[in-house]
């Protein structure tokens, strides 16, 4: 797909509907990362706890385990206030999730969270058990994974920025102007906010296609906000930040 100033929906339209565009990393990492990460942090905080109540000799140890792990799942809140079974439950652990994001601005973005899980993994180790090895090759696994969606998923959304500007060198609006008309385009049904697969629709069009690990990072980067919801706001905010080679 050859990048230019304009496309045409002809072109456009039958590359929404191909799966062969999109990235080869989803066909191996079917789960999405907020879904492994709380997985983790729900069994890292049990395998804690299991610990704590047989090894008191290392309490401080375990109870660290067990409050960084209820962190590694609280962080993860916002990412299910899309379904709609879910969504009533998480609105108060995105409460907390802000709060922590804003003391620890780190873990707002997925590399910071992926030394979380690392400093996670070695506090399982602290009994040596078989379950604190399992937690321990699980956590460093996941770190490995975010690390990995981080890189990538930062590069893409810095060749997004180039393309889009490439793209707006064509018409007379000014950069805001036009990220302003580019939301509003792929808003298709005009909610007032881009949704995970409108954000994948329009990376397509731009000829960056997202594995759908990759756009829930992405989707994490600019719901800055943490409503599940990413707004003509943010989308600009995310246009004048300087990029990132992480996300």
């Amino acid at each position: 797909f050859e990048r230019r100033s304009t496309y045409t929906m002809d072109e456009i339209s039958p590359l929404l509907d191909k799966k062969e565009v999109l990235s080869q990393c989803e066909k191996i990492f079917y789960f999405t990362l907020g879904t492994l990460a709380l997985a983790g942090g729900i069994g890292s905080t049990t395998i804690a706890s299991l610990n704590l109540l047989t090894d008191f000799t290392n309490f401080p140890l375990h109870a660290y385990a067990i409050f960084f792990g209820l962190v590694i799942t609280v962080l993860e809140a916002n990412r299910f206030l899309a379904h709609p079974h879910l969504a009533e439950y998480m609105k108060n652990a995105v409460k907390f999730q802000m709060l922590i994001e804003e003391y620890a601005r780190l873990f707002a973005t997925t590399w910071g969270r992926a030394l979380l899980y690392l400093f996670e993994a070695f506090l399982l180790l602290t009994s040596g058990g078989w379950m604190d090895w399992l937690g321990f090759l699980y956590m460093v696994t996941l770190a490995v994974f975010a690390i990995l969606l981080a890189m990538s998923t930062g590069k893409k959304l810095n060749s997004l920025k180039d393309v889009m500007k490439e793209m707006s060198r064509g018409t007379s609006m000014n950069d805001v102007e036009f990220i302003q008309k580019k939301f509003d385009d792929w808003d298709k049904d005009n909610s007032g906010h881009i949704d995970s697969a409108e954000l994948r629709d329009l990376c397509i069009a731009c000829g960056i296609p997202l594995s759908g690990a990759e756009a829930e990072v992405a989707y994490n980067i600019l719901d800055t906000d943490r409503n599940g919801k990413i707004d003509k706001k943010e989308f600009v905010v995310w246009w004048k930040t300087q990029s990132r080679a992480w996300a």
